[in-house]
């Protein structure tokens, strides 16, 4: 499902902008949230006109009403300061990158406003000599830093497939080792949904390995390229299946043939739609609680499973039902290969010799993966089959049978067990997936039950343990992991707590928690060191920086160390660190609050996740610790109605405890 604009819907909306706001002038402007910013321009053939901007999601004019504060954030402020009264000189897409830059004349200053629609995507304002006035969210990555002051980098260029070369294409298939369609989402900059529609429109299945391809069949790929991004044909519509709207597209697309257009006169018109749906469909849904989200979900794999496990079933009788077909087809196939020949030669000798099998065999790879249609009876020729090449897939006559996916190197009934075994797999996931919704359904009766209320009328503030009052964690193994607050308590961790048999970590840079792993002479498991690291980076100043990535290290305790060397001093909170340490690179900075049974908990997303409910996923961003604590702490209270329960165990202060020093944000 579509959760941001495309590099094509971008080069889209670009187009019609450029129709629209170039020789207008720029109007007010409003922050409607922490991401979304509406500017009003002045057309000269459209008259006034809203443009919404939503970093690392849209970018396009809506006609959806707004409530704007009534005292505008610093960003809007900044804009109506520099903007307001300006004219519009371009409108244009950066490459064919989700990036939009709209440029500004005011007098003799000149601005670009630049939307990028990335994930992690910013809007930003730049001067005249590419210098950021001021971004939308201040953020620092390892080779980019959107801060006011800094110059502005677009991200490293990426292959355009609206110019790629005949040459440049062939090269890219050929360097690569997965299939078509990975290939070309991966190499040429493009989504899952067009990379399917460059095939289908080639002709070409999406799954043979990219390396295969030559010849003709690289010029039909480069053909369609054209044809797909080139954009000839401006029919902007929805997509929907039923009341499911799937899809929002400026130009027809093949893969959506058969699904329900419903057109628009613009693609900003369709945007806009498309965007409301779905947010009028997550605020439907938000009465929900996590547990009978959860239920729901479970519901229907449950369903899938079942419905698969059937089907696999089917198939494998379908194997032996029609033994004698399958033999021959395996055995004329066997005994091409005994001869030397390619599973292509023999796909291609099989398709032109005129025999029955030829109608029947839809594709065969160079594995001797084998797709087989065998007609019911009464399908008279069973369609139209599409066969010449290796990995062609049946026309639409293949629902008028079963299609069998065999291994032309095992035996008929070797292949019949193999969906049995597929079959056992499904009932397997099914049955636990029943016994995980019995655990839910548990859960969501004793939330509901008067035993509840009972429970939290007579409750007490409990006493605290030892290390909460420093930061800390359970891991997702069980092991007690603790972290310095301040320079004090380092050291009151390193003289009291730290033991020879525990664990330290630590990163490079300044202002990072002395981390201990409370081992109690276990071994640690893998997944308890990776929790611990990302405990580590998160709580230090590479946080407060605006980074989304750090490195930190793994010492043993005896290791860490207040003897400087000879002539050297150590400050408070200061350690040496002396032998071998290993590294863990680029660990995402992330943390999640929640309420486990009676208490708020904090840390790594994979430790407290699996264990609290409700919970919250908090990423470096804009708002200081106390205003996202509120914001917590209401959305605690929207699925709580306890409040003084939930005053007592995660109030506004005890969340700030949690949070990491310098700006946060709720993920997603």
């Amino acid at each position: 499902m579509k959760k941001a604009m495309s590099n094509v819907d971008v080069a889209a909306v670009v187009e019609e902008l450029q129709e629209k706001l170039v020789g207008g002038f720029v109007g007010k402007s409003y922050q409607l949230s922490p991401d979304r910013v509406v500017i009003s321009f002045q057309s000269p053939a459209s008259g006034k006109l809203d443009l919404l901007l939503e970093a690392g999601r849209r970018i396009h004019l809506t006609e959806k009403p707004r409530e704007a504060p009534k005292m505008p954030p610093q960003f809007p402020t900044m804009l109506r300061s520099r903007l307001s009264g300006g004219r519009v000189a371009a409108v244009r897409q950066h490459g064919f990158d989700r990036v939009a830059e709209i440029e500004i004349e005011r007098g003799d200053d000149r601005y670009t406003l630049i939307a990028e629609i990335f994930p992690k995507g910013n809007v930003l304002l730049l001067d005249s000599g590419g210098r950021i006035v001021l971004p939308l969210r201040p953020l620092a990555f390892r080779d980019r830093k959107l801060l006011a002051g800094e110059t502005y980098q677009y991200r490293e260029d990426q292959v355009d497939p609206r110019t790629v070369s005949r040459n440049d294409l062939a090269f890219i298939l050929a360097s690569s080792d997965s299939e078509l369609v990975r290939t070309l989402v991966r190499g040429l900059n493009m989504g899952g949904t067009y990379a399917e529609e460059i095939c289908l429109r080639a002709g070409i299945n999406k799954t043979v390995p990219a390396f295969a391809l030559a010849g003709e069949e690289i010029d039909r790929l480069h053909w369609a390229l054209g044809e797909v991004f080139g954009l000839a044909e401006a029919y902007p519509h929805l997509v929907a299946e039923g009341e499911r709207i799937v899809d929002v597209v400026p130009a027809p697309l093949a893969v959506y043939d058969g699904l329900e257009r419903r057109e628009f006169g613009s693609f900003s018109e369709a945007l806009d739609e498309f965007f409301s749906s779905k947010e009028a469909e997550a605020e439907e849904a938000k009465p929900k609680t996590a547990l009978e989200r959860r239920r729901e979900m479970q519901e229907r794999s449950i369903q899938e499973f079942r419905e698969r496990e059937r089907e696999l079933a089917r198939l494998g009788e379908k194997v032996y039902e029609r033994y004698g077909e399958v033999e021959a087809v395996l055995a004329a196939i066997s005994k091409g290969f005994e001869r030397g020949f390619t599973y292509s030669e023999i796909l291609a000798k099989i398709k032109t010799s005129g025999l029955p099998i030829a109608e029947k065999i839809l594709a065969l790879d160079y594995q001797g993966e084998l797709r087989l249609r065998l007609d019911d009876p009464g399908d008279g020729d069973g369609g139209e089959g599409k066969g010449g090449t290796v990995g062609d897939t049946g026309g639409k006559g293949e629902a008028r049978g079963a299609v069998l996916e065999l291994n032309s190197n095992l035996t008929v009934p070797q292949n019949a067990q193999r969906y049995y075994d597929l079959a056992k797999e499904q009932a397997k996931k099914r049955e636990g997936a029943e016994k995980a919704l019995e655990e839910t359904i548990r859960l969501i009766a004793r939330k509901a039950g008067p035993e509840k209320a009972k429970t939290r009328a007579v409750y007490r503030r409990r006493k605290p343990k030892w290390y909460e009052r420093f930061r800390w964690f359970t891991s997702s193994d069980g092991f007690l992991v603790i972290g310095g607050r301040d320079a004090t308590s380092n050291e009151e961790i390193y003289a009291k707590y730290l033991e020879k048999r525990d664990l330290a970590l630590h990163t490079d840079a300044p202002g990072a928690p002395l981390t201990v792993i409370k081992t109690l002479g276990e071994a640690v498991p893998e997944s308890t060191l990776e929790e611990a690291a990302s405990f580590a980076v998160s709580y230090s100043s590479l946080w407060k920086a605006g980074l989304f990535e750090g490195d930190c290290y793994l010492v043993a305790a005896d290791q860490v160390t207040k003897t400087p060397e000879p002539g050297e001093f150590l400050k408070k909170g200061a350690f040496v660190v002396r032998g071998e340490r290993r590294y863990y690179r680029d660990v995402p900075l992330g943390l999640a609050l929640g309420i486990a049974g009676d208490q708020l908990i904090g840390g790594p997303v994979s430790a407290v996740k699996p264990r609290a409910d409700p919970v919250v996923e908090v990423e470096p961003g804009e708002l200081s610790a106390e205003d996202l604590a509120k914001r917590i702490y209401r959305s605690f209270a929207e699925r709580e109605d306890d409040r003084r329960w939930l005053k007592a165990i995660a109030s506004v202060d005890q969340i700030v405890s949690f949070l990491p020093p310098g700006g946060s944000r709720v993920k997603g």
